[in-house]
């Protein structure tokens, strides 16, 4: 029975990398209303698959993952700006609970096996993720932060700006900088850089990793 119910951690693995693909790649490119109709299901895929992704299933961040849940469901029920900021910050700081539990598991890892390579990715995106509700809370909050051009329809501003941040945080997490959408006020300008300079070092510090256990699993094979 517990097979059935919970497969390993490499099958919720593919399953949170799978969401993060629907939601990064494929949902900013649908209708806006088909966007609206889909953001509080992939966001609820991405909580509790990622939590059943870790090696170690914290109870305080099962606790967490279901707050943010209904946090984020209650924003879109009543959208009010408190419970927006609320869920914001909750969904902030759970992903970056998550990436950090992931980032270790890859650091830890004594081999490099296809659930160190799965973990690396989602860490990746994660942070993206991560730089991408954060900047949508702004775009809302402080709409002169970043040259957004503004929809005529106000009423789906949150989640246009979604995909908007999401563009953005990753253009900037890969040092791309295609001027299309540019801060504007200096902490979005310091936010900006913070997402560059994290960018290059976490494919730097993962990828010195991943060589560095291929070399020790190379020497010990060739010792053996």
């Amino acid at each position: 029975m517990k097979k059935i119910f919970f497969p390993s951690e490499t099958f919720w693995g593919i399953i949170l990398l799978t969401a993060l693909i629907f939601t990064i790649f494929i949902q900013p490119i649908l209708p806006l209303e088909w966007q609206a109709k889909t953001y509080s299901l992939s966001y609820t895929i991405l909580y509790f698959s990622s939590i059943l992704s870790l090696e170690k299933r914290v109870k305080s961040l099962l606790v967490l993952s279901v707050i943010a849940f209904s946090m984020n469901w209650l924003t879109e029920i009543f959208s009010l700006s408190i419970l927006t900021t609320v869920s914001k910050s909750l969904s902030i700081l759970f992903f970056i609970v998550i990436a950090i539990y992931l980032i270790m598991q890859v650091a830890t890892s004594r081999e490099v096996s296809l659930k160190v390579i799965i973990g690396s990715v989602i860490g990746y995106l994660l942070i993206g993720m991560i730089y991408s509700i954060f900047i949508a809370f702004i775009m809302i909050q402080d709409p002169a932060a970043f040259n957004v051009i503004q929809s005529p329809d106000d009423t789906s501003r949150a989640i246009a700006h979604l995909g908007e941040s999401i563009y953005f945080s990753f253009v900037s997490l890969a040092t791309v900088g295609y001027g299309d959408i540019v801060p504007i006020k200096p902490y979005a300008r310091s936010l900006a850089i913070w997402i560059c300079i994290s960018g290059q070092l976490y494919i730097a510090i993962i990828i010195a990793l991943l060589v560095g256990k291929f070399a020790s699993r190379n020497n010990t094979g060739e010792r053996a």
